[in-house]
């Protein structure tokens, strides 16, 4: 992942937007915020959160209804987008912490995301979460598998989840 060459400008500023995309889709996760959430994406998007896959708009639903999680924090490392015109791929370390009734919850490893511009604003269109950790009771072998060779799928710009229209 990297920027070939393009480190003109208006490329730093995509990387700046792209940055408070991820900054406001992880602060509305964190307060449950359905519309923020959806606001995130493209309309034909999806997100592989490991145990739900489905469109953004049914990631905000899944995410913002009453369940066991108390509390949610999420907090970004660095990022590394790769842009190239409208569309850009994007690796994103994380880590989470809650509360689930009484128990706390921890996890962390990277978001690795498609991105278009759309009438001129930055959304997501497919993103994987590949996790170094997941709390306890998540199945594990539900995500996208962490390599540290170029197998990982940081490499692979996929545009969708069925691997058409990789970059």
């Amino acid at each position: 992942m990297g920027n070939q060459g393009n480190d003109d400008a208006s490329t730093w500023i995509d990387k700046l937007e792209l940055a408070e995309l991820l900054a406001v889709l992880s602060s509305a996760v964190d307060r449950a915020d359905r519309e923020r959430i959806a606001a995130c994406y493209v309309e034909d998007s999806f997100d592989d959160h490991g145990t739900f896959r489905g469109t953004g708009a049914e990631f905000a639903e899944f995410v913002s209804r009453p369940g066991p999680m108390r509390s949610m924090h999420h907090l970004l490392g660095q990022s590394i987008f790769d842009v190239q015109g409208d569309e850009a791929w994007g690796e994103t370390f994380y880590a989470f912490h809650g509360a689930a009734g009484a128990a706390p919850v921890t996890g962390h490893g990277r978001y690795v995301d498609h991105f278009r511009r759309v009438d001129g604003r930055w959304k997501l269109a497919y993103r994987r979460v590949v996790p170094d950790a997941v709390p306890p009771g998540d199945d594990g072998d539900a995500y996208w598998r962490p390599t540290r060779d170029r197998d990982d799928p940081s490499y692979d710009k996929r545009r969708r989840p069925d691997g058409a229209g990789t970059g």
